[in-house]
Parts: C-alpha cells; structure tokens; sequence
C-alpha cells in the first residue's frame, strides 16, 4: 500500500461515521492531517487521500446497504435451508 491509502485510512477511523470536515472534530483532523503532509513534503498527495477517503466511505454505505435484511430475504432463507435439509435426508 501506498502512503495515500494509510492516510485515508487512518482518516477514515479517526472520522468513524461522520465525514470528514463535517463537524468541528472532522475540521480538526482535516487540518491536522494537511499540517503533517506539509511537514513530510507528502502535500502532493491530498487528491489522492481524497479519493481513497470517498472509496472507503462508499464500502462502507454499500456495506451497510446490503447488511439490511428484509422479510422477503429471510424467508427465502428459510425455504432454502429447508428445501436442503429435504434434499439431504433422501
């Protein structure tokens, strides 16, 4: 991994669900985090921090996208299991 990724992620965690730069404590990394990228010379990789940061914003809402269950889902769940248990026992 490059140094892009390990600076969105670390963003990312320190974030958790809110996005960065939307609350005071969000501002207060974003500025933090530009303040060491100055002081690393590593300031030429703000794009692509930020395109790592809405790639793992984006699993995270697909993931929690797919996570929800509904009650048509569990009962075709149900039914497969079982249709397998039947398929089994002969």
């Amino acid at each position: 991994m490059n140094n892009a990724v390990h600076y969105a992620r670390a963003l990312f965690a320190l974030t958790g669900n809110s996005p960065a730069g939307e609350t005071k404590e969000g501002e207060t990394f974003v500025s933090n985090l530009f303040a060491v990228l100055k002081y690393r010379g590593h300031a030429k990789l703000s794009n692509r921090i930020l395109s790592e940061y809405q790639k793992l914003a984006l699993q995270k809402e697909r993931a929690a996208m797919y996570a929800i269950v509904n009650p048509q889902q569990e009962q075709t769940r149900v039914l497969l299991e079982l249709y397998q248990k039947l398929i089994a026992t002969k």
